[in-house]
């Protein structure tokens, strides 16, 4: 099995060289394929991952993914962490890079698992929440995983408010909707067990499910974790027979040393049927216990106090049974369980106030700022044009009357001083609304579905029926950058309307996501290569973006 999976890993990855080397990928091929190998086999993906040598990326998104890819490989494989500054950084470039919704929602995940594992189960609340609100709605398997890392978080302190139960649903019906069948069957076992004591037919109903999945998906270690919780359940059924019977299978289902809660339950349920001496005898086997965790260590006394029970050894049982009370006493007297779910309430407060807020925001400003938005610029665009070809009548008029009208003469120039400071001032309003469109440009990106959206980019867009309103803005920038439009088109005379559009936008400083909007296209980094396409097109040996800033340092 080891020897085909080393040949799979390695199929994989001159594959995904083979595919660098024929086209362009936006990330390097080796953390491509660690990533795929993710959920299957992480020791083979931590192995990849560590075979590149951060030094050898020169993208900053290569680093991030590499760090945000060594903590997910590493929690996987079950390496504690015991730091947290190979996720910060993947986190801080997430958060400042759009477009990498997925990558910034496990960036979240993993943030608050390596909080978790450091001592701060508030914290990891709060990062899983932020995970949970940036995952897409179709992103099925990151909100699935992100309620049961919330469910986990809640049953391990100790939570007595039904709240793991509750995250461990709504994880399930995620998930169910996913291929990862191995996630499902954690999400059914965990469950299964916290059904255990408030709805025990249910535990044993949903285990069983579990179980015969796993045996059919030849899942060995669900299979074995199945088996552990229904001989919990089965016990607290006081169904000692048929978990007898399960405790055989386990023993001989395998050679390697099982984990403690089999043993602990294993013991315990011998101890019920009065056989105290195998219940010690497979205590025995596990040897010197090493909790992970309070919960494996309260399993572990109730069971030595089952068996002093068994045994007639009241003053054992007594001191034992005692032990676990006071550990569970002081677990309740922990405010870790408030402070969670806190922080749970705290962040959704927050989320449902900023979305109302969004919301209302964008049903009362968004189409009123637009039409004026365009109103100004449409007006100034016409204004300013007239306005330019006035100034040379008034001077003529001027000259032909200057010996004879002297005091009219001067009062003219003040007047014309006047317009020429009104005119700077219309440039300057002129643009605070041009910045102020390509903001709510820019808005209609990150909502492409919605009504009111559509509504604006057909009004906005660049198409025959609006074609004459956008052609006046070439007067403006004409105006403005000392005929650039007009000098572009006399030498290029090969451009067409859309490649002058290109160039307008360019210009004015629009950014690649609203020339997309305005023009239409559905890729905003399909700009990019429209505008190397233009300079080929032009027979530039630099860049548009350098034509441009060449032409208005030459002219200046």
């Amino acid at each position: 099995m080891k020897n085909i999976l080393s040949v799979i890993v390695v199929a994989l990855v001159l594959v995904a060289v083979v595919t660098g080397c024929g086209g362009m990928h936006r990330y390097d091929a080796r953390l491509a394929v660690a990533d795929s190998l993710m959920h299957d086999v992480p020791d083979s993906a931590l192995a990849l991952v560590q075979a590149v040598d951060p030094a050898s990326l020169t993208r900053e998104g290569d680093r991030a993914y590499r760090d945000l890819l060594l903590t997910q490989a590493r929690y996987r494989c079950y390496i504690t962490a015991t730091s947290d500054s190979d996720i910060n950084r993947a986190l801080a470039y997430y958060r400042r890079h759009d477009g990498e919704r997925e990558k910034l929602t496990r960036a979240y995940i993993y943030k608050g698992a390596v909080m978790e594992e450091l001592g701060h189960p508030d914290s990891a609340m709060l990062y899983y929440k932020h995970a949970e609100a940036t995952a897409a709605p179709t992103d099925y398997f990151n909100l699935g995983y992100t309620n049961m890392r919330m469910g986990a978080l809640y049953r391990d302190h100790y939570s007595m408010d039904g709240k793991h139960i509750e995250k461990y649903e709504t994880a399930l019906r995620f998930l169910l909707q996913t291929q990862e069948t191995k996630q499902q069957l954690a999400c059914m076992i965990n469950l299964g067990s916290l059904y255990r004591l408030k709805y025990p037919k249910k535990s044993e109903s949903i285990l069983l499910s579990a179980k015969e999945y796993a045996y059919e998906l030849n899942d060995t270690d669900n299979y074995i974790k199945s088996i552990n919780s229904l001989i919990q359940t089965y016990h607290v059924q006081k169904k000692y027979r048929i978990a007898c019977d399960l405790i055989h299978e386990m023993l001989a289902l395998q050679n390697k040393k099982q984990s403690i809660e089999f043993y602990t339950n294993a013991a315990t349920i011998y101890s019920k049927l009065g056989m105290p001496d195998s219940a010690e005898f497979l205590l025995s086997l596990y040897g010197q216990p090493i909790f992970s965790n309070v919960i494996e260590e309260i399993s572990y006394l109730e069971s030595l106090s089952e068996v002093a029970l068994a045994k007639g050894d009241k003053i054992t049982y007594q001191l034992l049974d005692n032990k676990c009370k006071a550990i569970e006493d002081s677990l309740q007297k922990l405010d870790t369980p408030m402070r969670i779910m806190q922080t749970e309430i705290s962040q959704d407060k927050n989320f449902a106030y900023n979305s109302n807020r969004q919301n209302r925001l964008n049903k009362i400003c968004l189409i009123g700022i637009i039409i004026l938005a365009l109103s100004i610029l449409f007006l100034s665009s016409y204004l300013y044009y007239r306005r330019s070809h006035q100034y040379d009548r008034i001077i003529a008029d001027l000259k032909s009357e200057f010996h004879s009208h002297v005091c009219e003469t001067n009062e003219l120039q003040e007047r014309i001083n006047d317009l020429k400071i009104k005119d700077q001032g219309l440039k300057e309003y002129f643009d605070s609304h041009l910045w102020l469109m390509r903001e709510v440009i820019e808005e209609c990106y990150y909502a492409p579905n919605d009504k009111l959206v559509t509504r604006i980019r057909n009004i906005i867009q660049f198409r025959d029926q609006n074609k004459e309103k956008w052609s006046k803005l070439n007067d403006y920038i004409d105006l403005r950058f000392n005929n650039i439009m007009s000098n572009t088109k006399n030498k290029y005379p090969n451009l067409d309307s859309r490649d002058m559009m290109l160039l307008a936008l360019s210009i004015l400083g629009f950014s690649c996501v609203q020339i997309a909007i305005i023009m239409g296209y559905s890729n905003p980094s399909s700009i990019g290569t429209i505008r190397q396409r233009l300079a080929k097109k032009m027979g530039l040996e630099t860049s548009v973006m350098q034509y441009i800033n060449n032409y208005l340092q030459d002219n200046h």
